[in-house]
């Protein structure tokens, strides 16, 4: 075993107010236009239990706040005082219905149920629909409730702490399966040479693989997600050439690098720009952005590859942005970037393609990194090649759905993506916080059905709308990312020349070596602290939620 020791992240008034509409699941903002078109039915005395009448329903505002167990004081996290008072549980649960009925987008789905039949968790979890997409998943995947003081710790600290190793979890219960997708550049990660590809066998001495036991999958979660900068840990990997290799790092808070790549490739066809932008939710992307659009510009760049593969997602304004930096002032005046529908009770708010510097970073509460008000830079182009996998999401969908509903050629290469065209804006109440479907967004030819994920398709089938043109792959991890040579890079510089997929010759592209599972002990239910791509997004989003609404030339202190 070879050793390397380290010790060691609305309507658009630009001149007045510009919504930094942004993805909870596609993007939008609230409205507080709201229609009450039905009679109210008298409220409960205060002191007395509320009574549930088959579908009539007053408004939430006579439920909020009033709690079996109220809390007292602030929140130690953002200093807000709770604004609890007694109440009851099934007070609680009426708020719950309420808030049900006058914001979930398919509020007419839901069937309407005694809230003293449920307790608090359950009777939340059945207010949702319960239709299926066409592949027979749930079509809401999106309805959770969870602690105020969690979400709080996730979306308002703004500290992360690890190693900046983003990995491929294709297994996350024995025989586990995490490889190494992405190293984040400028981290003590990338400078010890962790290699894409490589699996992850061991952490602090246990076996990652097949570990079972309460002890050990402790020791696994407090290494991978710790809350502590400057913690030192033992990670043991084997590589694509079989070999073993292990390092030691440290903890620290991680700043992530959304665009990594930004290059020119030479072809028979001319310049063609590369970018590799891992995240729309750094508001340093726009300032980064620009730069390479200008240079892009400068070059003569007539072609555009944009890999998505790994963006989950962020501030829909960015990628607003950066579809008018592809599409051009002619194709994009007057469009729609994405209109957000929410239910008949709330009117919809159309976003445009910006076509200036909005210097984000300031509007938010940061420092100014771009001088507002700047045409930005764009190529001009009818066709762009878009690089995805089950990890693009959110603002990324939203990227590649809108340009498609200006006639923009989208050729997508790689596979499906994580299928979220839908959003919420969290509401806490008595110290839960409810994650509930409010909107989704659409394309300015009014598509945005896409929750089983827009599809990469060879022939796309007549009426399927998500699935859209280009080529079916799956990545693999024998060359760098923005290396010609990489399959997904390759296959759209392939498309490019020839106007077709290329042939993937099948073979064993990680050359690891097989694992046989351990006997499954009786604590088989102990399990990682891991989410779905899907389930990372929808967390990170609850973020962006503080920034729907900013005004211009105002910094935002919420």
């Amino acid at each position: 075993m070879k050793s390397k020791t380290i010790t060691i992240k609305n309507s658009i008034f630009l001149t007045m107010l510009i919504p930094i509409t942004l993805l909870t699941a596609c993007g939008g903002s609230s409205s507080e236009d709201t229609k009450e078109p039905w009679v109210l039915p008298p409220v409960s005395t205060p002191g007395s239990e509320p009574v549930w009448v088959k579908d009539e329903f007053i408004a939430s505002s006579n439920f909020v706040a009033q709690c079996e167990t109220p809390r007292v004081g602030s929140s130690p996290i953002t200093g807000k005082a709770y604004p609890d008072k007694d109440g009851s549980e099934l007070i609680e649960k009426h708020w719950q219905r309420t808030f049900t009925h006058e914001t979930y987008l398919w509020y007419k789905e839901v069937i309407d149920r005694d809230p003293k039949d449920f307790n608090l968790v359950d009777y939340f979890d059945q207010l949702k629909t319960t239709a299926v997409t066409d592949s027979g998943r749930a079509k809401d995947q999106f309805h959770w409730s969870q602690p105020t003081s969690e979400v709080e710790e996730l979306t308002q600290l703004g500290v992360s702490y690890g190693y900046g190793i983003d990995y491929e979890r294709r297994q996350s219960s024995p025989p586990r399966q995490w490889f190494v997708q992405n190293v984040t550049p400028d981290t003590e990660a990338f400078t010890t040479e962790i290699s894409r590809g490589s699996k992850l066998l061991e952490i602090d001495g246990v076996d990652f693989v097949n570990s079972v036991n309460a002890a050990d999958i402790e020791t696994i979660n407090n290494a991978l997600f710790s809350g502590n900068e400057g913690e030192l840990h033992t990670f043991t990997f084997v590589d694509l050439n079989e070999e073993e290799y292990q390092v030691e790092l440290k903890t620290a808070a991680i700043t992530g690098v959304p665009l990594q790549i930004a290059k020119t490739i030479d072809t028979g066809q001319g310049k063609t720009g590369y970018l590799l932008l891992n995240s729309f939710n750094n508001s340093t992307v726009e300032k980064d952005l620009f730069d390479s659009f200008t240079t892009f510009a400068a070059q003569g760049v007539s072609e555009l590859i944009v890999d998505l593969r790994y963006n989950g997602g962020g501030y829909l304004a960015l990628s607003s942005q950066l579809a008018y930096m592809v599409a051009g002032q002619n194709a994009t005046s007057g469009k729609v970037y994405e209109t957000t529908v929410y239910n008949d009770k709330i009117a919809s708010e159309n976003m445009p393609f910006f076509n200036e510097t909005l210097d984000l970073r300031r509007l938010i509460g940061g420092d100014s990194i771009i001088q507002a008000g700047q045409t930005l830079p764009s190529l001009d182009l009818n066709r762009v090649y878009v690089l995805t996998t089950g990890s693009s999401c959110s603002a990324s969908e939203s990227f590649i759905n809108s340009l498609i509903g200006i006639d923009v050629e989208v050729i997508q290469i790689g596979s499906t993506t994580c299928g979220k065209p839908y959003g919420f804006r969290s509401e806490d109440n008595c110290g839960a916080t409810y994650f509930t479907v409010q909107f989704k967004g659409e394309n300015a030819k009014g598509f945005g059905d896409y929750a089983d994920g827009l599809i990469p398709a060879k022939f796309p089938e007549a009426g399927k709308l998500a699935q859209v043109q280009g080529c079916p792959i799956t990545e693999d991890y024998q060359h760098a990312l923005g290396d010609e040579q990489e399959i997904l890079l390759a296959s759209a510089l392939y498309y490019q020349t020839n106007n077709d997929c290329p042939d993937i010759i099948e073979k064993s592209v990680l050359k690891m070596r097989a694992v046989t599972a351990q006997s499954v002990s009786a604590e088989e239910g102990v399990k990682l602290q891991v989410n779905s791509p899907l389930q990372d997004a929808i967390l990170r989003d609850v973020y962006f939620d503080k920034y729907r609404h900013v005004n211009k030339g105002e910094s935002h202190g919420n």
